[in-house]
Formats: C-alpha cells, sequence, structure tokens
C-alpha cells in the first residue's frame, strides 16, 4: 500500500501534514501523519496535490501528434513525457488538418490509460471549423465550414472530448449543438467573431474559449468581440500561461476577472517541448523552436516549447495575490471541471498526484496510485 506524507493543496485548501495512503489505485486514508509508519515519499519541503489536467497538448518530445506515422506510439510517448512535468491526464490536440487526418487519428487518441504515462481524456480537435480570418499557425487549405455529415464520421471513428471552433462561420450554430448534444465540450477560439456572434455561439452550448487572446481580436472597450464574450462569464477559459503568448500583467487581469474557478491553464504544448530547440512538426507543416518560443518562418507563434508546469510556476510568480491552493486549482480542479470531471485529493478519489518542491517544480508523479516519475 503507497503512502505519502506531506502538506496538501487541495479544494482551494493548504492542508497541514498530512499522511495519504492508497489501495487499488485510489486514497484510502488521508489523515493526520503517523510517524511510526513509514512512507514511500515523505514531503518535507512542498506540496502533495492533484496530478496537472491539460486541455491541449499537441505533441512534446520531438513528437507530434498530428503527422506522426503511428498515431497509438507518438501519444503513449507523449504520455510518458507529460508525468515528468506533473500531468496525470491531457487531451491529445489534433490542429486543423484534412478530413482523412482527423479520422486517422481519433481512435489512437480516444480515453485510455498509458502505462507509465499520463491518461488520454480524449482527442482535442482544434479546427478545421475556424475562422479564415484568425488561422494562426493553422494551414488556410484545411480550414473549411462545420459539416454535420463530418462531425458524424467524428462520432463514429471516436468522439472527441473537446472541438474548437468558430462561432461566426456558416453552419456554427448548428455544429454546435450537435457537439453538444454528443457530449463534446465545444470551444470558442481561432475566430473573429464580434460579440453577438460569441454569444451566440455560447448560447448555442459552447462552454469553453481557446488560449484567450490568441488567434482572435483583441479586446476593445466599443468592440469587445469574443475576448468580452468569454470573460463576461460563464465559460472556462483556456489561458496560455508560458510567458510568450500572454503579457503576465494581462494573465492576471484574466485572473481576477474571471476567478480561478474559471480560468484553465493550458500549454499548447507542440512536439518543440521538452526538446532541444530547432525544427519541429506541426500538423503539415515545419516550425522553428528557440527553446523558449516556436515560430513559423513568417514570425506566426506556433504553440508552444514550454509544458503546464512552467505555466503554474509562472502564475504562482504573477498572481501573489493568491493562496498556492488556488493557483494549483487552476492546472487541476477547473480543467478537470471543463470536463465534468473532478481533480481533488481526498477520500476514494483517483490516486493522480503531482508532488511539487519549494520552488514549485515537479520531485514526482502518480498516475492510479503508481509512482510513474521520481525526480
Amino acid at each position: 500500500m503507497p503512502a505519502l506524507i506531506g502538506r496538501v493543496l487541495s479544494d482551494g485548501v493548504e492542508w497541514p501534514l498530512a499522511r495519504i495512503e492508497i489501495e487499488a489505485g485510489r486514497i484510502v486514508a488521508f489523515d493526520g501523519p503517523d510517524s511510526s509508519k513509514g512512507a514511500d515519499v515523505v514531503v518535507e519541503d512542498g506540496w502533495i496535490a492533484p496530478g496537472l489536467v491539460d486541455l491541449q497538448v499537441n505533441g512534446a518530445g520531438g513528437v507530434d501528434l498530428t503527422s506522426a506515422d503511428r498515431p497509438d506510439a507518438a501519444v503513449a510517448e507523449v504520455a510518458r513525457i507529460l508525468v515528468r512535468h506533473g500531468v496525470t491526464a491531457f487531451c491529445p490536440t489534433i490542429v486543423t488538418s484534412p478530413q482523412e487526418v482527423i479520422l486517422e487519428r481519433l481512435p489512437a487518441l480516444a480515453p485510455r490509460t498509458h502505462p507509465g504515462g499520463a491518461a488520454s481524456l480524449g482527442a482535442h480537435v482544434e479546427g478545421p471549423f475556424i475562422s479564415p480570418r484568425t488561422p494562426g499557425v493553422h494551414d488556410p487549405g484545411a480550414i473549411r465550414p462545420p459539416s454535420l455529415a463530418e462531425i458524424e464520421r467524428w462520432l463514429a471513428a471516436g468522439r472527441p472530448a473537446i472541438v474548437t471552433l468558430a462561432p461566426e462561420v456558416p453552419g456554427a450554430p448548428e455544429a454546435i449543438a450537435r457537439l453538444r448534444a454528443a457530449g463534446v465540450v465545444v470551444s470558442l477560439g481561432h475566430s473573429a467573431a464580434d460579440a453577438v456572434q460569441a454569444r451566440a455561439g455560447l448560447a448555442a452550448g459552447a462552454t469553453m474559449g481557446t488560449h484567450l487572446f490568441n488567434a482572435m481580436p483583441p479586446l476593445h472597450h466599443r468592440a469587445p468581440g469574443l475576448v468580452g464574450a468569454l470573460l463576461n462569464g460563464p465559460a472556462t477559459i483556456g489561458l496560455l500561461a508560458d510567458g510568450v503568448h500572454v503579457d503576465p500583467l494581462a494573465a492576471e487581469l484574466v485572473i481576477r476577472a474571471a476567478g480561478v474557478g474559471r480560468v484553465a491553464l493550458v500549454s499548447d504544448a507542440i512536439a518543440a517541448a521538452a526538446a532541444p530547440p530547432g525544427p519541429v512538426r506541426l500538423g503539415g507543416q515545419t516550425v522553428l523552436s528557440d527553446g523558449v518560443s516556436v515560430r513559423r518562418a513568417d514570425g506566426t507563434l506556433a504553440g508552444s516549447a514550454a509544458m503546464l508546469d512552467l505555466g503554474l510556476r509562472n502564475v504562482r510568480a504573477w498572481c501573489t495575490w493568491l493562496s498556492r491552493a488556488r493557483v494549483v486549482e487552476m492546472a487541476t480542479a477547473t480543467p478537470a471541471g471543463a470536463l465534468g470531471r473532478r481533480a481533488r485529493v481526498d477520500l476514494d478519489e483517483p490516486a493522480d498526484l503531482v508532488v511539487l518542491d519549494r520552488d514549485w517544480n515537479v520531485v514526482a508523479t502518480l498516475v492510479g496510485g503508481e509512482i510513474v516519475y521520481r525526480r
């Protein structure tokens, strides 16, 4: 029976020194420490928290989930890399691609466990039903209007967990309604929508926003657009806190405005994350990483070279007015809640945990009670 002793960050609360015992992958005891009993992990100067949940992972370690020859092997390799960064569950992400590419990948990215790695929560299909006016790094040639027939093929191949689309494109309301009826979370992004169009997308059933500010018009006091509609609630807001995509001041403003319970930190990691600087694949194109940011040759940002644990450390540094436990929520409970799941440390909860040192570096990661990474 694995056991851990240390302070715990969960449910917005920092619990004093506690002992956590695990059996059959679940927490079976969560109480005060007993020094007469041994523990597999003793956290003397740090914290135990729920495992991090990342809703947007395009790849890592040189592996691109959209273009890899063997999608099953690719997602398993990315899963093993993620646990080194405290992530215990994630949404493997497909960028805008031809229909046959998406259909080929969906079964491999379906919810499942990966031995020694993070669990997949199902695919995040980012595009192709986005605006050609705000493609970001996505291939304009593969962008297309929403098609109910194509959505039915996706659902048959392997229901995605999340689909990012633009609410203003023709057919978007019908697509949102169909996806929601099938239990898919719809996220608004890569969009040039005005506030009226954005609100219509939310009214149709969208419940998230994809990487706020990026691939959408900026917030203006007379034209609030998609940013304003998302901030005005109650959607979950994906926020890239790598220090490149969003200025720290803007990130702090979002967290103050929306609240911890609505901000989900995401990595948007691509193959460049946990890999040396240099060229990497993203879908059908090659982009260049300098180890911090990733860009296309024309300078367009192309996802992130950072992992979610860096975003967590950044927000901890930027938002000193927040307690440690509230910061952790944005990388655990909030993203999990966006998918109707929980991420917490408590009795009978899955033993998906991360151990952080005093500087918020990952010391150990447990998935289903198994220590899958230990520094």
